[in-house]
């Protein structure tokens, strides 16, 4: 059943994500990314820079502890009220405040050249529109996209001004090869300086080891979110009758005559792989949204933001 939700059943599939890539992000999109970052805004409750602590402890403006003085130490942080009653010399200790870095990570595999709209156009619009309210919010926001490895990265952005330099990274991207998440997802977390919200956007479909690459984020300390996104016809296939169907990452095809029972035995199998995303991503406290394509961009943005602990 591998090759029914990765392949695709439709000539002309590549040619027609050419065609809506070129107005990927036209006016129309803009205006749109203006009224999500206006409601962001509302969602993330007057989230403002710099108001992203650290639990380590230093110099920062909230108070974090206390601890006792030892020689050497700054006296000006010396607890003199405490002193007072127990004639005691304690230091105050405050926790650091610390830019988060949010990156985004983009699945350009060719199992993602597939629906109408493209899942893989749906996601750029994603990742643009994730990007764009994190340059208005955060710190510093990355962008890289993985297939057979990290294909491409866009280095770190500051301000609302880059943000062309995200649609441009986007729009050019090229979407083929084959997924090895594992290795991708070790390599984005090495390429990391410090720990930070990585948010994944991938069709998770025939990705073998999914957990495992996670992990790989998740042990060097990031927060992660994943966002699987899938084409509507990979959730409900509108197919009946004969077909030949290809794989669109090895390229592999099989013949297969497709009626109810195997339609049920299909869906009981995409169902028993996301149910296992989501006992995964409760066991390890990750956030998971499913999207799909027929759900409009407003509604996946803002419902993330709702739902995401890392946004207030």
């Amino acid at each position: 059943m591998s090759e029914m939700r990765e392949g695709s059943v439709e000539a002309g599939v590549e040619e027609a994500g050419v065609a809506a890539s070129s107005e990927l992000f036209d006016a129309a999109f803009l205006a749109k990314l203006e009224r999500l970052e206006l409601l962001a805004r509302r969602v993330l409750k007057g989230w403002v820079r710099g108001e992203h602590a650290s639990t380590r402890r230093g110099r920062g403006l909230e108070f974090a502890d206390h601890r006792r003085y030892q020689p050497g130490d700054d006296l000006r942080y010396i607890d003199w009220h405490i002193f007072s009653r127990l004639e005691q010399l304690f230091l105050k200790l405050y926790a650091n405040e610390e830019d988060l870095t949010l990156s985004i990570v983009l699945d350009a595999s060719a199992s993602m050249r597939f629906g109408r709209p493209l899942k893989f156009d749906y996601a750029r619009q994603l990742a643009a529109a994730l990007a764009y309210i994190g340059l208005n919010n955060l710190d510093r926001v990355v962008l890289s996209a993985f297939n057979d490895g990290v294909s491409a990265v866009l280095h770190p952005l500051k301000s609302r001004a880059q943000s062309p330099a995200v649609l441009s990274f986007l729009r050019e991207l090229e979407c083929g090869g084959t997924t090895r998440f594992v290795a991708s997802m070790r390599e984005v977390a090495e390429r990391a300086r410090s720990p930070g919200l990585v948010v994944v956007v991938s069709d998770l479909l025939g990705v073998e080891g999914v957990e495992s690459g996670i992990d790989a984020l998740r042990y060097r300390g990031h927060d992660v979110v994943v966002i699987q996104v899938l084409a509507e016809e990979e959730i409900e296939p509108p197919l009946d009758g004969a077909y030949r169907l290809l794989d669109a990452e090895d390229g592999s095809a099989v013949r297969v005559t497709i009626d109810r029972p195997l339609r049920q035995a299909y869906a009981a199998r995409l169902a028993a792989e996301l149910e296992r995303m989501e006992r995964y991503a409760k066991a390890t406290g990750i956030e998971y949204l499913r999207a799909s394509t027929a759900v409009t961009l407003e509604d996946v943005v803002l419902r993330y933001l709702r739902k995401g602990s890392h946004w207030r």
